[in-house]
C-alpha cells in the first residue's frame, strides 16, 4: 500500500448514534484478540460486507495471526502463502505505509473496474469479490499493527456516507488500539537499576524498548526514522553501557530486572 491514494470522501451526515453503539461494544475489550474480533463482529454495521479479515502483525511487520468474518480460510491461506515472502508486489500487504493522522487511511478497491496481471485472475476472480474497502490500525510509533479488508461481493459499492462514517469511527478505533502499545514509562520497562548502571539517553531507550519487543534493527530503522547505521551505532552504544554482547544478552539483563 506504500505511496497509494486513499479514497477521497467527502465530509456527509455523520450517524452518531450508531458510531456511539459500536464504540461502546468495541471499547469494552481489555486485550488485542477480543478487541480484534469485537471490531470485525461491528463495524459492518457502520460499513456492510459480506465477509471481512484481519491481519494481526508483529513489529516487523509480518503477519502473526488473523481474524476472518464469513471468509474461506483457504483463500486466506492462498493469499498468505503466496504473497509471504514478497515485498514489492502492489497487492502483497507487507509493504505498508505509515500513519499520516490528518489523512484518512481508507482505500476502495474496485475490482470489476481493475486489473493486474496475478491478483485479479489468481484471487479476486476466485473469490468473486466486486469491492473492497480496506484499512489498518497503528500503533503508538505510526506502523500498521492490523490490516482490515471488508469485502463485497453482493453488495453495490460502499456510499461516501459509509465511508465518511467508517473514517469517523476509525479515528476511535485507533486511539483504542494504540492502548495496548502503550507503556507508562519505558524507563521503568527497562527498570532504574539499568537506568542508572548505563545513564541510557532518550534515543537509546526506544531502541532498547523495540529490542525488546523483538523489532529487527531495519524495522527499528524505520519506525524510529533514522538511517541503519545510526541504529546499530546506538545499539552498540546500548550493548557497551550495559555490558551485553548481543540482543540475547539484553533481553535476558531486561527480563531479570522486571521480575
Amino acid at each position: 500500500m506504500t505511496n497509494r491514494v486513499f479514497t477521497k470522501i467527502e465530509p456527509d451526515e455523520a450517524d452518531w448514534p450508531l458510531l456511539y453503539e459500536v464504540v461502546g461494544a468495541c471499547g469494552k475489550s481489555h486485550t488485542p484478540r477480543s478487541f480484534y474480533i469485537d471490531v470485525l463482529n461491528n463495524i459492518g454495521r457502520v460499513c456492510p460486507y459480506d465477509q471481512a479479515l484481519i491481519y494481526i502483525l508483529d513489529g516487523n511487520q509480518k503477519v502473526i495471526g488473523r481474524y476472518l468474518n464469513n471468509f474461506r480460510e483457504d483463500y486466506s491461506d492462498m493469499y498468505l502463502t503466496y504473497y509471504k515472502d514478497v515485498d514489492d508486489k502492489f497487492y502483497s500487504g507487507f509493504n505498508f505505509y505509515r500513519e499520516i493522522p490528518t489523512q484518512p487511511t481508507i482505500n476502495v478497491h474496485d475490482w470489476l473496474n481493475e486489473d493486474s496481471p496475478e491478483f485479479i485472475p489468481q484471487y479476486v476472480r476466485m473469490m468473486g469479490l466486486r469491492y473492497t474497502v480496506g484499512t489498518a490500525l497503528f500503533d503508538l510509533l505510526g506502523n500498521v499493527r492490523a490490516v482490515i479488508a471488508l469485502d463485497r461481493i453482493h453488495l453495490g459499492a460502499p456510499t461516501n456516507r459509509e465511508l465518511y462514517n467508517l473514517q469517523l469511527l476509525l479515528q476511535i478505533l485507533n486511539d483504542f488500539h494504540k492502548n495496548f502499545f502503550y507503556q507508562e514509562k519505558t524507563l521503568d520497562f527497562i527498570g532504574q537499576d539499568i537506568w542508572e548502571e548505563g545513564q541510557l539517553t532518550a534515543r537509546e531507550i526506544e531502541v532498547v524498548d523495540l529490542l525488546a519487543q523483538g523489532v529487527s534493527p531495519a524495522n527499528i530503522s524505520k519506525s524510529l526514522y533514522i538511517s541503519q547505521s545510526t541504529t546499530y551505532k546506538h545499539i552498540a552504544h546500548i550493548y557497551e553501557k550495559l555490558g551485553v554482547k548481543s540482543q540475547q544478552e539484553l533481553l535476558v539483563k531486561l527480563l531479570r530486572q522486571v521480575r
